[in-house]
């Protein structure tokens, strides 16, 4: 009952954020910001998971930003803060774009919210709308059972599917050739990877 009410409560778009920012998001931000900023001017950026669009100010103003998620709470969230920006109510496991279209695709916490079978099928649709030059930033929380309070924030996250660094890690490489990342630790233990689509 009260995981049920957490859940209700975080949904709101205010208190989102605020969870955010509380459990360490201004680090976690520094560092996948770190990872982004080769990539930064990318023409067409799609944030799989976007939400309330807390990855926006990391790229370029020039860049044409894609918050995509499937809760139209969130989205609305962000087009309150940013009236005219680009939203797309959609599941990132079918990805309504074309092929090769995309500079940029940034998921951020999401993986974590998906069954295995759910992770494969976004990330062969991140493959398949990257152009042959894009860039994947990915990073989410993983599995570390040796960390205290991760295993209790664990208990009370709407995501099920913790995974450890190498299954994770092993399942984009299924996708992309890993080029780059990063390994951290706030509350939870954290990977960024960076991959480029496989030929």
């Amino acid at each position: 009952m009260i995981t049920a009410f957490l859940h209700h409560l975080v949904a709101r778009p205010r208190v989102y954020d605020l969870v955010q920012w509380a459990v360490g998001a201004q680090y976690v931000r520094r560092r996948v910001e770190r990872q982004i900023q080769p990539y930064r001017s990318a023409r067409i950026v799609l944030d799989i998971g976007g939400g309330t669009g807390l990855a926006r100010e990391l790229w370029s103003e020039q860049s044409k930003y894609v918050c995509l998620d499937i809760d139209p709470q969130k989205l609305a969230g962000y087009r309150a803060k940013n009236p005219g920006a680009l939203v797309l109510l959609a599941d990132g496991t079918d990805l309504p774009i074309l092929d090769r279209s995309v500079d940029a695709v940034v998921c951020t916490s999401v993986t974590h919210h998906l069954t295995d079978a759910m992770l494969e099928k976004m990330l062969a649709e991140s493959a398949r709308v990257l152009a042959p030059s894009g860039q994947l930033i990915l990073m989410d929380a993983v599995w570390a059972p040796y960390r205290v309070m991760g295993r209790l924030l664990w208990r009370f996250d709407r995501g099920s599917f913790p995974r450890r660094k190498d299954k994770l890690r092993g399942m984009i490489g299924r996708h992309f050739e890993l080029v780059g990342g990063d390994e951290f630790a706030v509350l939870h233990r954290y990977v960024v990877v960076v991959g480029r689509a496989k030929s």
